[in-house]
This record gives structure tokens, sequence and C-alpha cells, in this order.
């Protein structure tokens, strides 16, 4: 294996579970969204990981209100967007 598979290896155990949760769920949630309510699924795909860091996490106070989060969770939409509208 050479040294920049190594270092990508290397970058991608050390990504935090939390963000690794927020990326599975935002698969899951995706996924079901945009494949039952196309673009509808897609704009509420969007919403919802965003009212969940502002609402549940920040103004309840019941987690930690990260904006890193918010990306983890709708990277798997703009990736199922591309995949099907492109």
């Amino acid at each position: 294996m050479d040294i920049k598979n190594k270092r990508m290896l290397n970058r991608l155990s050390n990504i935090d579970k939390d963000k690794l949760l927020h990326f599975f769920w935002g698969t899951i949630m995706s996924f079901c969204l945009i494949w039952m309510f196309n673009i509808t699924g897609l704009i509420i795909s969007l919403i919802i990981p965003a009212i969940k860091e502002l609402y549940y996490d920040k103004y309840l106070g019941k987690g930690k209100c990260e904006f890193m989060d918010y990306i983890y969770s709708i990277a798997p939409t703009i990736m199922i967007t591309i995949i099907k509208y492109i």
C-alpha cells in the first residue's frame, strides 16, 4: 500500500463516532425521503438535520450544536441527489 492510501485510511479512521452516526442516519433518512417524495424529499432531507441541530441540540440543550454535524447529515443527501438526478 502506498503512502497516499495509508494517509487516507488514517484520516478516515479518525472520524468521530458522532459524525459517522450523523452520516449513517442522514443516509437512511435521505434515501427514504428522496425515494418516496423526489424533489420534495430532497428539500425535507436538507431541513430536518438543521431543525435537529438548532432545536434539539441548541434550543433544548440536549446535545451540542455543531455545524459539522449538519454537514455530515446532509452529505448523503447530496451524494444521492448526484447519483439520482445527474
